[in-house]
């Protein structure tokens, strides 16, 4: 058997400030979304840098990808671990959050006591860009994730359960559901050899924290009834369930927010529309929610904690199987149940797509019209995200007051 070649988890003597501050410079330039953030990371810390080798940087990606929430933090984290740990790892997230984190909660704010003057042609132009994002995104997924019938199917059965019966507050049974799919559609058999388990005490402390904040904390919400812990629970099952990163953040955060009547779809679209524009991580969109949110407690510090707890996940799942990451790919049973996982989550992108962006988005023919230039200026002029936000933005406050 080939013996596959492991991740070095030998933590160089880096300082920390200087890990902070590559990620903090990449998180002020690495606009893109995460395949472009991944791409950045590989030209600054394999080709410039040359921390790694190609093929170590390779595993990271493959990792990062195994494991729930945001795949290019993820990549930024374990950067991180293996230059310096633990602290290593935080200080990665920090440099590359922070940029974006800081503009999303000043606009949250911002939109909050202004959205009055806000013109309605230009948040036209910026659902008529998010609505063409997403379609981008989903096209890019499905020629990944969806390319057999069988994983078609996997995709499809999710979209109907969730446009049909109005099933979103069971994505977590459907995850479940496609995983085993998965298992029974591809099969996968084989065993690549790896090193011996060794137990990581660290690890299995990580771990544990995951799981039981996992579990106590919807508990400890639907006894106490407390608005912050609710909103804390919302947050950090979003981060634990978004397999795929990116754009597959927002049926979830639909499901647990915007369902939940806890803000208007208006804000919501916007929000999520201004995160397309900003350099650095789209998860970063939690801080414009939390910011948003009408709660007694002050925005920025509602704005952050929900930034936190949609992050923490991947902080713990990364400390967490990273040491066995390694004896777990060496299974062919596992990466069949991810083939099922990935094909559910682009049919909960195209259900997210359906509702709430084209019910919202279609209401005159202002809005085919910039549906359409939107089309033209992203897939054929080929736009930066920023931009094309931008142009959109312009032309829908233009076409306003015409």
């Amino acid at each position: 058997m080939k013996k596959k070649k492991k991740i070095n988890n030998q933590k160089e003597k880096t300082s920390l400030f200087l890990i902070f501050f590559e990620f903090l410079m990449l998180g002020l330039t690495s606009f893109g979304g995460p395949i472009a953030h991944i791409a950045f990371f590989r030209e600054n810390f394999v080709i410039k840098k040359k921390w790694f080798d190609e093929k170590t940087y390779i595993d990271i990606v493959s990792f990062s990808n195994f494991l729930p929430g945001p795949s290019s933090s993820q990549v930024g984290m374990c950067i991180g671990y293996l230059k310096r740990g633990i602290l290593g790892t935080f200080f990665a997230w920090l440099g590359f959050t922070l940029p974006s984190a800081i503009i999303m909660i000043m606009f949250a704010i911002g939109y909050i006591n202004f959205n009055e003057y806000v013109s309605s042609g230009f948040l036209q132009g910026i659902k008529a860009v998010v609505l063409i994002i997403v379609l981008q995104a989903i096209i890019g997924m499905s020629k990944q994730y969806l390319n057999d019938f069988k994983k078609i199917f996997i995709a499809l059965c999710t979209l109907i359960t969730l446009i049909a019966f109005d099933l979103y507050t069971f994505q977590f049974l459907l995850l479940i559901f496609s995983a085993i799919l998965g298992l029974l559609f591809f099969n996968d058999h084989s065993f690549i050899r790896s090193e011996k388990i060794k137990i990581n005490y660290n690890s299995i402390m990580f771990l544990t924290l995951f799981f039981t904040i996992f579990i106590c904390l919807p508990l400890i919400a639907n006894i106490y009834e407390i608005k912050l812990i609710e909103i804390s629970d919302k947050f950090f099952r979003t981060g634990s369930l978004v397999f795929g990163g990116g754009h597959v953040v927002l049926p979830l955060l639909k499901n647990e927010i915007l369902n939940s009547q806890l803000i208007n779809e208006e804000t919501f679209i916007f929000g999520y529309g201004l995160a397309q524009a900003i350099p650095g991580p789209l998860f970063t969109f939690s801080a414009f929610l939390g910011s948003s949110l009408n709660l007694e407690f002050g925005k920025i510090f509602v704005g952050s904690l929900c930034l936190i707890m949609i992050f923490l996940p991947s902080f713990l799942m990364v400390l967490g199987v990273m040491p066995y990451w390694n004896f777990l790919r060496s299974f062919g049973k596992v990466r069949s149940c991810l083939i099922g996982v990935n094909a559910c989550v682009v049919g909960f992108l195209i259900a997210a797509f359906y509702d709430p962006i084209i019910v919202s988005t279609l209401n005159d023919k202002n809005d085919y019209f910039l549906i359409l230039l939107g089309a033209v200026i992203v897939f054929f002029l080929k736009f930066p995200q920023w931009l094309s936000v931008l142009t959109l933005s312009i032309c829908g406050f233009v076409i306003n007051y015409l």
